[in-house]
């Protein structure tokens, strides 16, 4: 009996040991198989191979040098009419100016890509490979620039077989993508940094000189002074943007950079290389964002968009097509329009001339008008026009209709108004206290709603001794009594 109890112990020890033991080689598998050492010593990881992304995407950014003449006045700082008056015939001092930024080759033949702002008013400009090849002066010639989005192409003459990088669509990476910066910060060629896609179609982003359209991805890759240009690329070294902007309070990099789409790079590329230029279509409304108490005015829900029609221009294909103030445009040409800055981009990129259906709400009823659209560089060569003849005797100064382009310039947030784009040696505005950048929007109590308002107030007020103007500096009303005898 002892016997028979003694083997049945041990049969149950060996049973009990023989689990033990699986369960520890079963957790000793799984840990295998979750950290593995490799031959050189360190453990596999899930990121990707940035050395060969590296590798493979280097060779086609350059440095680029681009040097030009910035003329300044021999009386600067003393902005001032009396000194401007004094050191009227003194010639205007030359100084020599070198901007530095980045550019990557897209096309075995030379083409190359780059920012606006880094060669523009370049009177030289010189291209250094990361193999330390270089070319300059004559050996580069200019394709086209577009400074409504910040892109310019440029081209090395008589090359061939160059190394180059794809575009990939812009449409496809998603927030929290990896992506890859590669450009020449602080003059660092070749200089790599890594990150994700933070965000999307970031717009409204105060930048000195623009541009004025806006749909960034933003990144937290590290981006600096001298990256403007250079690519972002996606894991497959597709570019999917061109390096542009930076948001800090410091100059440096502080995780918020701005990179313009490659499906809008694409597009601009292709039409600076067929023609030189880029045609854009035009509406002639001065659109406005929709809040919630406007859509509660105008019926609509919380989750409804579009954007208002807050004014419209004569004689435009807004004008010829129907389209009212206080309209409300929820589609054009098929697509659901989500806010101001995708209206813009959506009618910027339809070619002039063709006819479009605009669906709209009007006293709560949605309709649908069709609209032919025009050119903008005809609207605002029309513009121009109208503006260089507004310089008079009267007041001695330009003036211009509020678009984009000065809204962004002189931080204008008003959408009507006639704003002061040169102010004469002579005139009677500057002792008054105007200043170029100010917006007219009241003389005398005549509003001022455009360059029609101006000219008609200047014809029913010319002959006054004085006058009494209301501009608007940001947020600020001012009124001015403007002696012009």
């Amino acid at each position: 009996m002892k016997r028979f109890l003694t083997v049945t112990v041990i049969v149950v020890l060996v049973f009990v040991c023989g689990i033990i033991s699986a369960t520890l080689v079963q957790k000793a598998n799984c840990q295998t198989e979750t950290v593995k050492i490799n031959s050189s010593g360190s453990t596999e990881s899930a990121l990707p191979l940035f050395k060969e992304l590296a590798r493979n995407v280097t060779p086609a950014v350059v440095h680029i040098t681009a040097e030009s003449t910035v003329k300044s006045s021999p009386f600067f700082p003393f902005d001032d009419p009396f000194f401007r008056d004094f050191f009227k015939d003194m010639p205007e001092i030359e100084n020599k100016n070198t901007a530095m930024g980045t550019g990557f080759i897209f096309d075995k033949s030379g083409y190359i890509v780059t920012n606006y702002h880094v060669i523009k008013n370049a009177k030289k400009i010189s291209v250094r490979l990361l193999d330390e090849r270089e070319f300059t002066g004559d050996e580069i010639e200019i394709i086209g620039t577009d400074d409504r989005t910040d892109i310019a192409v440029i081209k090395i003459k008589n090359v061939s077989d160059m190394p180059y990088i794809e575009f990939g669509n812009s449409d496809d990476i998603e927030v929290g993508d990896w992506v890859m910066a590669v450009g020449n910060p602080f003059g660092f060629d070749g200089t790599v940094t890594v990150g994700v896609i933070s965000a999307k179609n970031r717009s409204n982003i105060a930048l000195s000189g623009g541009p004025m359209y806006q749909d960034f991805i933003q990144t937290d890759a590290s981006i600096n002074p001298g990256n403007s240009g250079g690519p972002l690329v996606d894991l497959n070294g597709n570019v999917i943007a061109v390096n542009s902007a930076i948001a800090s309070p410091s100059g440096g990099n502080v995780g918020i950079g701005f990179a313009i789409p490659s499906n809008i790079v694409v597009s601009v590329i292709n039409q600076l290389k067929d023609k030189g230029v880029v045609s854009r279509g035009y509406l002639g409304i001065v659109p406005q964002e929709l809040t919630s108490d406007l859509k509660s005015k105008f019926g609509m829900g919380k989750q409804d968009t579009g954007i208002l029609v807050a004014q419209v221009e004569a004689n435009t294909p807004a004008d010829k097509a129907g389209l009212k103030e206080g309209d409300v445009i929820i589609e054009f040409n098929g697509k659901k329009i989500e806010n101001v800055n995708k209206f813009r981009l959506i009618v910027a990129e339809t070619e002039a001339g063709k006819k479009v259906e605009i669906a709209i709400l009007r006293d709560g009823k949605k309709k649908t008008l069709t609209a032919e659209i025009g050119k903008l560089e005809d609207a605002s060569a029309a513009q121009n026009n109208d503006s260089v003849k507004e310089e008079n005797k009267w007041l001695g100064i330009n003036v211009e209709n509020i678009n984009d382009s000065n809204k962004s310039k002189y931080n204008i947030n008003i959408e009507t108004g006639v704003v002061i784009t040169k102010i004469g040696n002579d005139s009677p505005v500057y002792p008054a206290g105007i200043r170029i950048g100010d917006v007219i929007v009241k003389i005398e109590s005549d509003q001022i709603k455009n360059l029609t308002d101006f000219s008609n107030a200047q014809k029913k007020y010319e002959k006054s001794k004085d006058v009494l103007i209301t501009v608007k500096r940001g947020n600020t009303s001012i009124w001015v009594v403007v002696k012009t005898k």
